[in-house]
């Protein structure tokens, strides 16, 4: 998408992967936790949800856990073998 910068589109594709692979959204915790955050950052986690409703990308909604929906059409990576990759970590943490 164009306008998103390079976390929010690490963010949209990580939680695009994880609704494929587990067939439901991942939490704001699995999320930082993805991204290569600490499992505490939770409010720049929310930053970058926000981030993406605002430009369109995904639906964040209301009083529903895991209530996440992708509206932007996202290529997600791929494992050699076809399965799709949902847990990326960003900046070489382990």
């Amino acid at each position: 998408m164009i306008g998103l910068t390079a976390r929010q589109m690490d963010a949209l594709r990580f939680i695009a992967g994880f609704q494929q692979a587990k067939g439901y959204s991942p939490c704001l915790r699995e999320i930082a936790v993805g991204l290569g955050c600490s499992p505490k950052s939770k409010a720049r986690t929310w930053e970058t949800l926000r981030a993406l409703q605002e430009r369109g990308a995904i639906r964040v909604l209301p009083n529903r856990s895991r209530g996440i929906e992708v509206l932007a059409p996202v290529a997600i990576p791929r494992a050699p073998d076809g399965d799709p990759l949902c847990f990326i970590r960003i900046g070489g943490q382990d």
